[in-house]
Order: C-alpha cells, then sequence, then structure tokens
C-alpha cells in the first residue's frame, strides 16, 4: 500500500441507500473538490464499489489533487460497523451483510480507509467542525426517514463493545403497541409523521396536504416530503401542526431520557425533518427536553441544530479519517 501522510487532503464519504456524497477536504475541513452519484444498490456491490472509487477519483480531479497526494479515505455507511475491521455488519438498503468494505476500498484506492457509521460520522463532523465545536461531549440525532444517533465521549466518538452505541431510533417506547408502533422513529421520523397524517387526513378536510396527495394521472403513489411538510407547517396547517409537534414533544422527552442518563451539555439535531422544519420544530424539541429532563440542573442542556447540513457525513468521514491515520502514525 502506497505510504500515508499524517498532513495532507483526505477523501471523505457519505454512502448512502440512494445517494453517495465524496468530497476532498483539507486540514482545516474545507472541500476542495466534489462528486455526487446515485447508489443504484440494486445493480449490485462491485458496480457500487465501481462508481464509489470513479466518483473519488472525479472529486480529486475537481480538487486537483492527485490521488497519490491523498492521506486516507473515510467512508460513512447506513449500517452498524464493526469499526476496527471495516466491515459493514447488515446495510439493509444496500443489500450488503459483513461486507468487509475497507479491505475492498483499500485494494481499489491504494490509501488506508476508515469505515464507521453515518450518523457516527456526522455527529464527528459536528464535534470537530460543526455545532459541536469546542462544546465537548454531546449527542447527535439525525431524524429523516428514520432516525439515527451518535455520541461524542471524552472527546471521541463512543461506539460500544459491539459498534452498535447511538441506535436511538429503536429505543422502544411504547411496548404494548403493535408491531410499526413501538420504537422512537416509528412516531417521531418522517415516515412516521407521514403515515400519520395519511391516517388522520379524514378528519381534517380543509388541510392544504389534500393538494399534494392528489394522485397523479398514471395512478402513481404520492409523495410527502420533508418540503412539503415544512411548508404546510409554516402556514399552520392544523393536521399537519398536530401532528408535527406531538412527534417533537415525543421526541424531546426521548432526548430527556437519554440526558437524564448520561449527563451530556449538548445535543445536535440534524437530518432532513430538521432541515426543513426549523427554528420553530427545534424550539418545540427543546421546550419537550426541558419540561422532562431531570435534575432540574440538566435544562442547561443545549439543543442546537447541526450546521454542517448535508455536508454532515461527508466532513466527518473525512475528519474521522485523518485523525485515525494521525494516530496510526503517532
Amino acid at each position: 500500500m502506497g505510504k500515508d501522510r499524517n498532513e495532507g487532503p483526505v477523501v471523505g464519504v457519505d454512502l448512502g441507500g440512494t445517494n453517495m456524497a465524496i468530497g476532498v477536504v483539507d486540514e482545516k475541513g474545507r472541500v476542495l473538490g466534489r462528486c455526487k452519484r446515485k447508489t443504484k444498490a440494486m445493480e449490485g456491490r462491485d458496480k457500487v464499489l465501481a462508481r464509489l472509487v470513479d466518483g473519488i477519483e472525479r472529486a480529486c480531479d475537481e480538487a486537483k489533487i492527485p490521488m497519490k497526494d491523498i492521506t486516507a479515505v473515510g467512508v460513512g455507511a447506513p449500517s452498524a460497523v464493526d469499526w476496527e475491521k471495516g466491515v459493514v455488519i447488515h446495510a439493509g438498503n444496500l443489500g450488503w451483510k459483513r461486507f468487509p468494505l475497507r479491505e475492498a476500498l483499500e485494494k481499489r484506492l491504494d490509501r488506508a480507509v476508515v469505515v464507521d457509521n453515518d450518523v457516527n460520522v456526522a455527529a464527528f463532523g459536528e464535534s470537530r467542525v460543526g455545532a459541536g465545536k469546542g462544546r465537548g461531549d454531546l449527542l447527535a440525532l439525525w431524524v429523516g426517514t428514520g432516525i439515527g444517533g451518535g455520541l461524542i465521549l471524552n472527546g471521541q466518538l463512543w461506539r460500544g463493545p459491539l459498534y452498535t452505541a447511538g441506535e436511538v431510533g429503536h429505543v422502544i417506547l411504547f411496548p404494548g403497541a403493535g408491531p410499526g408502533h413501538r420504537k422512537l422513529e416509528e412516531h417521531c421520523s418522517r415516515t412516521a409523521m407521514v403515515r400519520s397524517m395519511m391516517m388522520l387526513i379524514g378528519h381534517y378536510p380543509e388541510s392544504m396536504l389534500r393538494e399534494f396527495l392528489k394522485v397523479e394521472a398514471d395512478g402513481a403513489e404520492p409523495s410527502i416530503g420533508s418540503g412539503v411538510i415544512a411548508e404546510c407547517y409554516e402556514k399552520g396547517d392544523p393536521l399537519v401542526t398536530s401532528v408535527v409537534n406531538a412527534s417533537a414533544d415525543l421526541l424531546g422527552l426521548s432526548i430527556a431520557n437519554l440526558i437524564t442518563v448520561l449527563s451530556l451539555p449538548t445535543v445536535i439535531l440534524g437530518g432532513g425533518v430538521t432541515e426543513a422544519l426549523g427554528k420553530p420544530w427545534l424550539h418545540r424539541v427543546r421546550e419537550a427536553v426541558e419540561a422532562h429532563v431531570f435534575p432540574s440542573s440538566l435544562r442547561k442542556c443545549e439543543v442546537v441544530a447541526s450546521e454542517l447540513g448535508d455536508d454532515a457525513g461527508l466532513l466527518g468521514a473525512a475528519m474521522l479519517a485523518r485523525e485515525t491515520a494521525q494516530g496510526q502514525k503517532g
């Protein structure tokens, strides 16, 4: 393998089931070159890897930096990851199980590769160059199609001995409920909110949401994204407001429980729902945290929005790759 260096640019990859975002990042956290491509997981693992390698090369070309000058490559994957071995344990939306992603990419790139969970690297990015910079320990929650979490303890990612720490979305809130209605993400994710709106819309004949739910002429299923929810929420649609606020209250209560256990000073919220719904939603979540956290001194815990947005995973993967390479050389 080619020689790695402590200094110099690194590559960060945010690998999702739908898209992959790739960036060449310098030591100050600036993105020098980018490439975004469709993942196309249905085409199979080898083609996804080939597309990923090609995307890294394209990002290097845009940055005008040859691959031989790249220090290391970091990848955030949508799965629990055996970080020490670089193995993706189970990425359902990629169709991968026990896949040695680090080994596969190192063979193709001739560079050191670090692989971790996608929300872990996003949390790491926020802690280094985003909303968590200088704040110390924190909990990060990404709210979108599902809900994922990451923990920074003693300045470093806490993965747990089985590498699954931070799976906040799978915490059971209502054990007596039926399947699909028990977990945090089954009530507070975008998917859950849309499901509730669809179930209740018959009771809200004047809801703006009806305009977005008209079935297309070809019979395609209507789609409600975070942007549609945000528009209706901003305009005070009673159905959307009711569902979003109930979700925010429950999310805040859940965060309060975690803060009560961990006594952390900072919570960072990111993901498509956070970005779309903005300050009013964040304020609602914060109020619920303050109402339920124990002891009362923990009300000073700050609940803030991500500063890095869509770049959190990319930058976090890059920063993690850099620090890992530095640690191995130190």
